[in-house]
């Protein structure tokens, strides 16, 4: 029998102003969702800080997860405890899925100046675009669907800390570039090392959202 959703809202909820929800991450759920990686939860809860907003059919998700974890070393097997946080950010459409937004229109160089600054307005036009690209992929990585009448946020947690988890899991002794031991290859076989730093291409998008808030944090 599945388990009914923790992290829930009613979408009509969101038509009355935003929502948020400050909510500990129960442990049991914890298990569940570490389920399959390495990563077991330690004896205190996590904890889930967002704010759902929604602005005409989309709803958009954000905020912060917490939980604390225990890993092996990948060096000596030991428990290791890390502290996972992870920033949520979903920009969430109908089941249906909402019209794609068409990129705006750039507009070239018009009158008698036209054939003097072609050359820079053809640059122009090319970097705008490829602004306008990157921020339509940045966004449409960010997308999903939420359900017919309310916002399950479960899924979407479980692969926000599971991108959080350390993809080789090392004691504060060996994390040191001085130390000796982290000279050594993790893996004998280059094969076998890359196969384990590989990131799940089904986590790809939300790998790239992850790599972003932290650049944008640092």
């Amino acid at each position: 029998m599945q388990e009914p959703p923790t992290f829930s809202v009613p979408l009509a909820d969101l038509e009355y102003g935003d929502r948020e929800i400050d909510e500990e991450i129960p442990r049991a759920w914890l298990t569940r969702a570490l389920e399959g990686s390495e990563a077991t939860p330690r004896d205190k809860p996590g904890r889930l800080t967002v704010t759902l907003s929604k602005s005409g059919r989309e709803v958009m998700v954000r905020g912060k997860a917490t939980a604390f974890v225990t890993m092996p070393c990948a060096r000596t097997l030991d428990p290791v405890d890390f502290d996972i946080a992870a920033d949520v950010f979903l920009l969430l459409s109908p089941p249906s899925g909402a019209p794609a937004r068409p990129p705006p229109k750039v507009q070239g160089a018009k009158g008698p100046g036209k054939r003097k600054t072609a050359a820079g307005g053809a640059a122009t036009q090319d970097r705008r675009k490829r602004e306008e690209e990157t921020i339509l992929a940045e966004e449409a990585a960010a997308r999903d669907c939420y359900e017919a009448d309310r916002v399950t946020l479960d899924p979407f947690l479980r692969e926000f800390l599971l991108l959080e988890l350390p993809m080789v899991p090392l004691r504060e002794d060996l994390r040191s570039e001085a130390s000796p031991a982290i000279e050594r290859p993790l893996d004998p076989a280059p094969e076998g090392r890359q196969a384990h730093e590989a990131v799940d291409p089904r986590l790809a998008p939300l790998a790239a959202i992850a790599s972003r808030l932290r650049a944008k944090k640092e």
